[in-house]
């Protein structure tokens, strides 16, 4: 199931920017993937339990590729979302009948990450 164009197109250009920084971040080697490892690291922030983390991973990663380029990590970032709103992620959250709306989602909350943001921004 290709899920990765429906979430980006429900994404604002102003979110995708926000998106593309995180996503800067997180892939820690910089090859345009985020793995396994990185995914754990940055995804924690988020303060989800490890099973809805879990559950994220496994639509975004629906390729199961074992990693996320930057359409799927927009997935990711708008499943995260939808979890600490309170929101069921799951697979039927794709169906266009889902009545979840996408378009209305903010980034998630990521603990701590804009202060590290800003700390490397000052290092550049």
């Amino acid at each position: 199931m290709e899920i990765a164009s429906n979430f980006i197109g429900s994404c604002s250009r102003e979110h995708q920017k926000i998106y593309q920084e995180w996503f800067d971040y997180a892939d820690s080697d910089g090859d345009g993937r985020i793995t396994g490892n990185d995914a754990i690291k940055f995804f924690s922030m988020s303060a989800l339990p490890r099973q809805d983390l879990k559950q994220v991973w496994a639509i975004a990663d629906s390729k199961r590729e074992g990693y996320l380029g930057f359409k799927e990590f927009i997935t990711a970032m708008q499943l995260v979302s939808l979890a600490q709103s309170g929101g069921e992620v799951s697979h039927d959250v794709l169906s266009s009948n889902s009545g979840v709306d996408l378009k209305g989602l903010n980034p998630p909350k990521m603990e701590g990450l804009d202060a590290i943001l800003a700390v490397s921004i000052l290092l550049l």
